[in-house]
């Protein structure tokens, strides 16, 4: 709970490198909030690297139920986010050593699936630890509601 707002931070400075946020502010203010609705609950997942109290290296893990699925039997999955590393930190290990921590951590919740988007930078490590990537996978972005604040 008391590096919410931290991991915020350093979310927000990753995904600005690797897309568009159009309002960084906003998506700051809706980050705390899922991270604050979430952080107690089984749906969430967060591993931290800190120096000296400094957040230096993350990943987190958002963890869903579907239906029953070839590939997944349990329908119970999770998503991969926010691999990051800050530069002066790199090519330690942290990263790998964080989504370890996290992978074990996901197969102690019965997760069986794990999906993430991926970087060129990132693919390498992904690889390493034994992800594929999906020959037949899209997606369909919904417009926005009026009532709605936030999207994918």
């Amino acid at each position: 709970r008391a590096d919410i707002e931290a991991f915020a931070e350093i979310r927000v400075e990753f995904l600005t490198l690797i897309r568009t946020i159009d309002d960084p502010a906003s998506f700051y203010r809706d980050t705390v909030g899922y991270l604050a609705a979430h952080i107690d609950g089984d749906d969430l997942v967060i591993y931290l690297a800190l120096d000296q109290g400094r957040i230096v290296s993350t990943c987190m893990a958002c963890l869903f139920q579907t239906a029953p699925l070839p590939s997944c039997a349990s329908g119970r999955a999770a998503e991969l986010l926010n691999v990051y590393t800050l530069a002066d930190y790199r090519r330690m290990g942290l990263a790998e050593t964080l989504i370890r921590m996290l992978l074990e951590e996901l197969q102690q919740r019965g997760v069986e699936k794990v999906l993430l988007d991926y970087t060129d930078d990132g693919l390498p490590l992904y690889e390493k630890l034994g992800f594929t990537r999906l020959p037949y996978e899209m997606q369909l972005k919904l417009p926005k509601r009026a009532a709605e604040e936030t999207s994918c």
